[in-house]
């Protein structure tokens, strides 16, 4: 009776035809951003934290009977579970994702107690020998093989030596794949879409705006660029694919990945110390990502950001809809390589107005030093009218021979009509003091004054954070988001002052 089911086992398992779909015909990505990274910070591409949506369009030429498809080349970082496929004469009935990828890790785990070739050059002569071992060890640590009756230790002997293996062993394939069973009743040709959700993907805007005119004289002109950042981390590349980037932060619970498929390196070690002989040759690892495309055009070594030299892009990512969210999309095909970024033109604007207005935050016993802040309504008649999305700003002020750099400010996300407020570092021709006049019983006076050294007027405004009732001033304030706001023009080489006074609870 045994025989008998493990006979019918056998025949099963042996009418199962593997099938084997190498590449996709078509690829679509959708790219979210890491949802709990601050504009600020930059992505990072050895492991970035958002996510894409990946879909992939297969011909694919089925059997009679039951089947496995291997689809080759997914994301590395792919979730399975998300994985859809349709188009198929009948449904899923399993889906395994291979996630022993081909490495020098992995190569050497597989050989635990199999013979190989232990390859060793001399150093004085240059000749190459070979002796059979067996691996002894697994790859964790150091490389223990039996070899001409003994136990050695791999890389420890002070050659040149190395492993080479007589075959691959099963079950390591050479790019991420993720293989269903599936049937169908008679032979058939199917186009299928397979759809999934992959980690170690991210995107932000990168603006770059350049002021006209004098910094810090009110209301002024400047250029903006804005560009699209996208990055991978992964291990495929997307090439020619439709791409598009959505704007906002849907609620997703972070999962871990199922598997790391940059984790194949083989380091080996001598004990008892942790000195690193490098890594194993057997398949050479990818070519570092290429450094990230400028964002600035470059003539002689020098910076090149004018207004005249400005001009609008051969093509611009297209904004849409989906939902609350906004949805940009690359208007031509565009490779998401492996472990790399590339940039794409969001937008240009010219003559957007900028209002510089100087701020001091903090407490009423307790003022931060003044900076400036650029200050832009994001609306058509203001030069801009569209959906900021999320990003790092370079500001740039003309000179006379090359733009400065004046800062690196960033962003949230900003939707038509709202106000962006760009903060700068202080300037020395600013400055504001806040001096303790008084301290009565019940009420404590305060003389706030504001000096201005440029030779033009300025618009300053001190930033209380709470509207305490107990406060109280002769000048004119407003309320604001929360804080108490008194704004005043400070004339050229002139200064203002702003005496108030707290009382304090009885």
């Amino acid at each position: 009776m045994a025989l008998v089911l493990w006979c019918l086992a056998a025949t099963s398992a042996a009418a199962q035809t593997l099938v084997t779909s190498d590449k996709p015909t078509a690829i679509s990505v959708t790219l979210y951003r890491a949802p709990d990274r601050d504009p600020s910070t930059p992505i990072d591409r050895t492991a970035a934290q958002g996510f894409a949506l990946i879909t992939e369009t297969r011909t694919i030429t089925l059997p009679a009977g039951p089947a496995v498809i291997r689809f080759e080349g997914v994301a590395g970082n792919i979730m399975p579970e998300t994985a859809i496929v349709s188009g198929l004469p009948q449904d899923v009935a399993e889906k395994n994702l291979d996630a022993d990828l081909l490495s020098p890790r992995t190569l050497y785990d597989r050989a635990l107690g199999r013979r190989v070739l232990i390859r060793r050059t001399d150093k004085a002569t240059g000749r190459v020998t070979e002796q059979q071992a067996t691996i002894r060890s697994s790859a964790a640590g150091a490389a223990v093989i039996e070899i001409a009756g003994g136990y050695e230790a791999l890389r420890c002997s002070g050659l040149p030596e190395t492993i080479v293996q007589p075959s691959v062993p099963d079950g390591l394939s050479a790019r991420p794949t993720l293989s269903i069973s599936t049937s169908a009743a008679r032979p058939v040709t199917v186009t299928v879409t397979l759809s999934y959700l992959a980690g170690g993907f991210d995107w932000q805007a990168d603006y770059v705006i350049t002021l006209r005119g004098r910094a810090g004289s009110g209301d002024s002109r400047a250029d903006l660029t804005a560009w699209v950042t996208l990055a991978s981390s992964d291990v495929t590349s997307l090439p020619n694919a439709r791409t598009q980037l959505v704007a906002g932060k849907p609620n997703r619970e972070q999962t871990p990945s199922f598997g790391n498929y940059e984790a194949g390196a083989l380091s080996l070690r001598c004990w008892p110390t942790d000195i690193d002989y490098g890594s194993d040759s057997a398949v050479p690892p990818p070519p570092p990502p290429p450094p990230p495309a400028p964002l600035m055009a470059m003539e002689s070594g020098e910076i090149v950001v004018t207004a005249a030299r400005m001009s609008a892009p051969a093509v611009e990512v297209i904004q849409g809809e989906l939902g609350d969210f906004k949805l940009y999309t690359v208007p031509m095909p565009t490779t998401v390589a492996a472990q790399a970024q590339k940039q794409v033109s969001l937008m240009t604007r010219a003559n957007v107005l900028v209002r510089t207005v100087y701020v001091s935050e903090g407490q009423y016993g307790d003022l931060q030093p003044a900076h400036p802040v650029l200050r832009m309504r994001n609306r058509t008649a203001d030069g801009l009218g569209a959906p900021l999305p999320a990003g790092q700003v370079m500001v740039f002020q003309e000179g006379a021979e090359r733009p400065i750099l004046l800062g690196s400010p960033s962003f949230d996300d900003k939707a038509i009509d709202e106000e962006v407020e760009l903060d700068l570092p202080p300037t020395p021709r600013v400055s504001a003091s806040l001096d303790h006049v008084s301290d009565a019983k019940l009420i404590q006076r305060y003389l706030l004054t504001v000096s201005n050294a440029n030779a033009w007027p300025i618009a300053y405004e001190a930033r209380f954070s709470n509207g305490d009732e107990r406060f109280a001033s002769g000048a004119k304030t407003v309320m604001r988001n929360g804080q108490r706001i008194w704004a005043v023009t400070v004339p050229a080489n002139g200064r203002a002052t702003f005496a108030y006074s707290l009382r304090a609870p009885e």
